[in-house]
């Protein structure tokens, strides 16, 4: 998208959508179609059995504040400008006022002529709008069966709970269904190890068998001892930095260091590489 068409700040907001009811001798169509179709209610004091009252309160959370200028909120909804200018129309046998508009895009609401509740969405929960929210399904539950007798403590397994409750959509089953990339990371990052004398990861199967594992060659090495042991036999490595040393490998693994060799060093592709320090302690980046 273009800069000059994103939405950005409060300013931008209110170029776009309105909270208020329109000034009747300026623009009496418009008036007229907001009274019709953006005026929510009359709910509350007013109205306690309109079909929005839950327990005593609308969930629509009409009557709204009114606020003096457009805010933006802290990962979630801007606080829309709700002038107390006194205008106040006669709806559905009550009086009501800028506190129960709907919001409404002013175009919009003039071409077609019917209610078109518009809102910005503009923070990471936006993705909820591109795709959960619309393929969600119906709403469902889960829940558990115990028998009362038992005295123990219940049993959580999360991971049966994330697979049973997961939502997975149309799109993303689409996805996996193509092995579409589910996801990306530009620049690359590369977790640098720093470890002490055989205290480094080795990574290995569930059902291998530890004792095999620890005896394989290839256990006994990481990117750091195999930095050092390039130091050691090839005057050229010794120009690189830690740093530099898995950026400046062409055409290997970085998980089988028993292919580093003598031409090792050539310029290739490039990726971040971190080392995370605080107080000269090295931690771990994820």
């Amino acid at each position: 998208m273009d800069k000059s068409a994103k939405i950005s700040g409060p300013d931008d907001f209110d170029k776009y959508i309105s909270a208020e009811l329109p000034d009747e001798k300026k623009y009496p169509e418009l008036h007229r179609l907001v009274c019709k179709h953006m005026m929510h209610g009359p709910c509350g004091v007013l109205n306690k059995n309109c079909g929005c009252m839950v327990d005593g309160a609308c969930r629509f959370k009409y009557p709204r504040q009114f606020c003096e200028a457009t805010q933006q909120g802290k990962d979630t909804y801007p606080i829309y400008r709700r002038r107390q200018d006194g205008q106040k129309v006669y709806i559905r046998k009550k009086w009501l006022d800028n506190r129960w508009v709907v919001l409404y895009n002013p175009t919009l609401l003039m071409r077609y002529n019917c209610h078109i509740n518009v809102e910005v969405c503009c923070s990471i929960k936006s993705i909820k709008y591109i795709y959960k929210y619309i393929y969600k399904g119906t709403d469902c539950a889960s829940f558990a069966v115990q028998d009362s007798g038992e005295d123990g403590p219940i049993e959580v397994n999360e991971i049966k709970q994330y697979r049973k409750a997961r939502c997975i959509t149309a799109i993303e089953a689409v996805y996996r269904l193509f092995r579409f990339p589910m996801y990306s990371m530009s620049p690359p990052v590369l977790q640098m190890q720093v470890h002490l004398p055989g205290m480094h990861m080795v990574p290995f199967n569930h059902d291998d068998n530890l004792e095999d594992v620890l005896e394989q060659a290839k256990s006994q090495r990481s990117m750091l001892t195999e930095f050092f042991r390039m130091n050691v036999e090839d005057p050229e490595a010794r120009k690189y930095l830690y740093r530099e040393f898995g950026r400046s490998c062409l055409g290997i693994s970085l998980r089988n260091f028993g292919s580093l060799g003598k031409d090792v060093f050539r310029s290739g592709g490039w990726s971040m590489h971190i080392l995370l320090k605080v107080k000269d302690i090295t931690y771990e980046c994820f």
